[in-house]
């Protein structure tokens, strides 16, 4: 049989991938391997971390026969905790909405018995960052925690760093990128997940949360 050597598309493709691969990483796991698995979906406002939460509990979670519980901290954008609620009651989860980060330890232990926890907290601005360093503390007291930084890919280039950065004070250990429908400049992201040395966990796109069929999160669990 004649095999048809690679055109010059397919090697320029080839050593594209090997090029972005030898810069950062991709770990597309929630929580730490021991126990419930715990994590924490911490950003800006608006970067899609509630419907995040939802498709994550859908693919990761029950696409795997897991047992899931939801916890709310973001009591401050209005309605924040209905939509958690909502989506909980679609999947058939359980959902507790938390009014401060200090009763988080409880909760957890409270659900020990579950094997995927999952956190959605408030989005801070830059001028909230105070509060943000609260909640960051909170988190810290429980090192169960996975905290991932959840940013939309449609961000300019500066503002993706200086979000990086301003997080830091939760520690993340990933980088979730959401809206990859709005853009179709993907650099910045690449850039940022070489810079920070932190892996890049999942990327989504779009405001769906289907029960089965397609999913949006392009990296599976």
């Amino acid at each position: 049989a004649v095999v048809r050597p690679p055109a010059c598309g397919d090697r320029l493709d080839q050593v594209l991938a090997a090029e972005l691969a030898d810069r950062f990483a991709v770990d597309a796991r929630l929580g730490q391997p021991r126990g419930a698995r715990v994590a924490a979906l911490v950003g800006p406002p608006g970067c899609g971390k509630t419907v995040t939460l939802a498709k994550l509990a859908m693919a990761c979670g029950l696409a795997n026969g897991l047992r899931i519980q939801l916890l709310s901290l973001d009591n401050c954008r209005i309605a924040a905790a209905d939509q958690l609620r909502t989506y909980a009651a679609i999947l058939g989860v359980g959902c507790q909405v938390l009014e401060t980060g200090r009763p988080l330890r409880d909760a957890i232990q409270e659900h020990e018995r579950h094997d995927l926890i999952l956190i959605d907290t408030p989005g801070f601005s830059s001028g909230e960052m105070d509060e943000a360093a609260e909640l960051a503390s909170w988190l810290a007291e429980s090192p169960e925690i996975e905290v991932q930084l959840v940013l939309p890919a449609s961000m300019k280039s500066a503002d993706l760093t200086h979000a990086v950065d301003r997080f830091e004070v939760f520690r993340p250990r990933k980088l979730l990128f959401t809206k990859l429908d709005e853009t179709g400049s993907f650099g910045p992201i690449f850039s940022e997940a070489a810079r920070t040395g932190k892996p890049v966990s999942f990327l989504g796109g779009g405001q769906r949360v289907p029960i089965g069929g397609a999913w949006p999160l392009r990296v599976t669990c």
